[in-house]
């Protein structure tokens, strides 16, 4: 009798491991293997294109006294004055050459879609600088209005395709 109680018991042990694996298993395959939900995509798609931009107008030149982007970019804006590189480059010339270097360092190699722009309001036409294509479908974008001249003050904006 002792021998059949034994086994029951070693029987139970059996089952509890095998619904523990079981449930192992399931917790496994919808918890871990999950995909990330959406609105974390859309903030980090936010996130990247105010982070991007933040930095891009806050980066300063090195061959063009020192001033950072946003400075360049109001010359540009109000007619070139300035000129950088011992004077090879107007001030357009240069933020265009500095944009399109650190967008392909980062958003290129990083495979991210985007379409940046600058221009001014009362002229979207007439863009100052444009890199990446435009966005077909949803994107995250991020706009920053910089003061120039009165009443048309010059538009930059960054969409991260998703």
């Amino acid at each position: 009798m002792r021998k059949k109680k034994s086994q029951m018991e070693v029987m139970g042990l059996a089952i509890v491991v095998i619904l523990l694996a079981l449930s192992m298993i399931f917790v496994v395959r919808f918890v871990v293997l999950k995909k990330p939900a959406e609105f974390k995509k859309a903030f980090t798609q936010t996130e990247l294109a105010s982070n991007m931009l933040n930095t891009f107008l806050k980066t300063t030149s090195e061959d063009c006294n020192g001033l950072s982007m946003t400075e360049l970019l109001q010359d540009c804006a109000r007619g070139p004055t300035i000129t950088c590189v011992s004077g090879t480059f107007s001030s357009c010339q240069y933020v265009t050459n500095t944009a399109s270097s650190i967008f392909s360092d980062t958003l290129d190699s990083w495979n991210v879609d985007y379409s940046f722009t600058v221009y001014q309001e009362l002229s979207p036409s007439t863009l100052v600088i444009e890199r990446g294509t435009a966005c077909r479908g949803a994107k995250k974008s991020k706009t920053f209005v910089m003061p120039t001249t009165p009443g048309n003050p010059l538009i930059i904006k960054l969409d991260i395709c998703g």
